[in-house]
C-alpha cells in the first residue's frame, strides 16, 4: 500500500514539474516574466524591424499596397498654422485663412487620375482648376482661363524641352513614368529570415557595447520604459561600428544602393565628385573620427505598450528627440519630435511630424491626418509655422476616368515654339490678372499672395515675380489669343 502511495506522489510531483516548467517556459519566452531589464531592452528594441509587431503595421503596408493598386476617391483639405512675430495681425489672418481643398477620383490599373482642386483665400474668394492624367497627358484646366485643358503629353520631352527654350536637354527623358513608384516600392521589404540577420547583427554590437551598463524600468500609465545611460564617446563608437558594419551588410547594402540610385547618381552629375553608399558611409565615418566629442551623457529609452513596441527616445539635459507609435483598435498615430534648446541664449525648437491613420482594420475607407512643422522660440517671441492635411481615402469598383476628348484639351506638344509662347504668354497675363483682382478682394494686394507667406522656400522668387509684374505686363503682347 505505501508503494502506491508513494508511487502515486512520485508521478503528481512530476506532473507538477512538468506544469510548472512548461508555465515558466511560457513566461520567460512569451512574456516579460522572469527577464531582466537589459534582456528586455534588447527585445522591444529588436522589435522595430519585425514585420508584425514592428514600427510599420502590416496593416498600413496593406493599405498603401492597396491605393497603389486599385482604385478609389479620395478627399482633403491642406491648411497651415503660422505665427510670425513681425507680422501684423490682419496679415496673419489672411494667411491662415489660405487653404486648398481637393477631391477627385485615382484608378491606378489604368494610370489615370483626375482632380478638382480649389485654392480658397477666404469664404467668398477662391481660385479653383483641374488637373488630369489620362491618354499618357496632364492637363490643367480653370475656368478663369480656358474651357478646355491646356496639356502637356508624356512623350517626346526632350523635343518639347527644345520648343520651350531649354537649350541643355541631354539629361531629359522622353518619357516620365509617373507610376514608376506604384511598381516599385518592394525595395526595403525582407524576408523573415533577413529580419531575423538584421536584428541579431546590431543587436549583438550593441549588447557588446553596453554591457556593464546599469538598464533601468519606469512605469507611466500603461506604458513601461526601459533607459540605459552612455557618455556621448560611447554612443559616437556605436554609431562608428555600425556603419563599418552595414558597408560589408550583404543585405542592407544592395536594398540601400538600389533605393538610393536615381539620387546619388543626380548628385553626381551636379558635382566634380563620383557619389557612391559606400563613399558617403565613409566620409560620414570620417567626420566622426576627426570631430572633437563634447562631453555629457546621453539616455536612450526604449518603450513598450502591452508589449508592443510604442517609443524610442534619445535625450540630454538640453534635448530630446522622440519617435512614437500609438495603436487603438485600427487607429494608428505616429509622432515624431525633436525638442532642441540653445544653451546659451536658451532659445527653444521643436521639430514635429505626425502621422495618423483611423479606419485600417476595414480598410474600406481611410482617414489620413498629416501635421509637419516648427514652432520655436527667439528672444521670448513664439515663431510658428505649422502645416496639416486632412484627407480620406474611399475605395470603390466603379470609378471610370474619361480619355480626354478631341475638343477637350490643348495640348502644347502640338504647337511651334513661337505658338507655345504666345500661349504661355496669354495664360500668364491672365492669372496674373485674376490674382490682382482676388488680392484686393480679401485686402491683401499690397503684399503679392499668402501663399508667399505660407510656403517661404518660394517667398523671394515669388516676391520679385509680383513686383516684376508691371515691368512685364507693358512688353508683353495684349490680345494675345489664348483661348480657343
Amino acid at each position: 500500500m505505501k508503494k502506491k502511495v508513494a508511487t502515486k506522489l512520485m508521478i503528481f510531483l512530476i506532473i507538477f514539474i512538468i506544469i510548472i516548467g512548461a508555465g515558466l517556459a511560457y513566461a520567460y519566452f512569451s512574456t516579460d516574466f522572469l527577464k531582466t531589464n537589459d534582456q528586455l531592452f534588447f527585445k522591444y528594441l529588436g522589435q522595430a524591424v519585425e514585420s508584425e509587431d514592428g514600427f510599420i503595421n502590416s496593416s498600413l503596408k496593406d493599405y498603401f499596397k492597396k491605393k497603389r493598386t486599385e482604385k478609389y476617391e479620395d478627399n482633403g483639405n491642406f491648411y497651415v498654422d503660422i505665427n510670425i512675430s513681425d507680422l501684423d495681425a490682419d496679415m496673419l489672418q489672411t494667411i491662415n485663412d489660405f487653404n486648398i481643398d481637393y477631391s477627385g477620383v485615382i484608378d491606378n490599373t489604368t494610370r489615370k487620375n483626375e482632380q478638382e482642386i480649389t485654392i480658397n483665400y477666404s469664404d467668398e474668394v477662391n481660385f479653383p482648376f483641374k488637373y488630369k492624367y489620362a491618354n499618357e497627358t496632364l492637363g490643367l484646366q480653370t475656368d478663369y482661363v480656358s474651357s478646355k485643358y491646356i496639356g502637356i503629353e508624356n512623350n517626346n520631352l526632350k523635343e518639347f524641352a527644345e520648343k520651350i527654350g531649354l537649350t541643355n536637354t541631354e539629361d531629359i527623358p522622353d518619357t516620365i513614368d509617373l507610376f514608376s513608384n506604384l511598381d516599385n516600392t518592394e525595395t526595403f521589404n525582407f524576408t523573415d529570415e533577413e529580419r531575423e540577420q538584421i536584428k541579431d547583427r546590431y543587436k549583438s554590437i550593441l549588447e557588446e557595447k553596453l554591457k556593464d551598463k546599469e538598464f533601468v524600468k519606469t512605469e507611466e500609465n500603461e506604458t513601461i520604459n526601459y533607459s540605459v545611460d552612455m557618455t556621448n564617446q560611447e554612443l559616437k563608437d556605436i554609431i562608428i561600428e555600425f556603419l563599418e558594419t552595414i558597408k560589408n551588410d550583404s543585405i542592407l547594402m544592395p536594398k540601400i544602393e538600389e533605393a538610393t540610385q536615381e539620387l546619388l547618381k543626380m548628385m553626381s552629375e551636379n558635382s566634380d565628385e563620383e557619389y557612391t553608399v559606400q563613399s558617403i558611409i565613409d566620409n560620414c565615418i570620417d567626420e566622426l573620427n576627426n570631430n572633437e566629442t563634447e562631453e555629457g551623457n546621453i539616455s536612450v529609452i526604449v518603450s513598450q505598450t502591452n508589449q508592443k513596441l510604442s517609443g524610442i527616445t534619445l535625450k540630454n539635459e538640453e534635448n530630446e528627440i522622440k519617435l512614437t507609435k500609438t495603436d487603438v483598435e485600427g487607429n494608428l498615430t505616429y509622432n515624431f519630435e525633436a525638442n532642441i534648446k540653445d544653451k546659451e541664449s536658451e532659445d527653444t525648437t521643436k521639430y514635429m511630424m505626425s502621422a495618423s491613420y483611423k479606419g485600417l482594420e476595414q480598410m474600406a475607407s481611410v482617414n489620413e491626418i498629416y501635421q509637419t512643422g516648427i514652432i520655436a522660440t527667439v528672444d521670448g517671441k513664439e515663431q510658428k509655422m505649422v502645416y496639416n492635411l486632412n484627407c480620406t481615402d474611399s475605395f470603390k469598383n466603379d470609378i471610370d476616368i474619361q480619355d480626354y476628348s478631341d475638343d477637350e484639351i490643348q495640348t502644347l506638344n502640338e504647337y511651334d515654339s513661337e505658338q507655345i509662347s504666345a500661349l504661355l504668354t496669354g495664360i500668364t497675363e491672365r492669372i496674373v490678372e485674376v490674382n490682382n483682382m482676388q488680392m484686393e478682394e480679401i485686402g491683401f494686394s499690397e503684399y503679392g499672395n499668402p501663399m508667399i507667406y505660407a510656403f517661404p522656400g518660394a517667398a523671394l522668387q515669388l516676391m520679385m515675380y509680383n513686383q516684376a509684374t508691371d515691368v512685364m505686363d507693358e512688353e508683353w503682347s495684349t490680345g494675345t489669343e489664348y483661348v480657343e
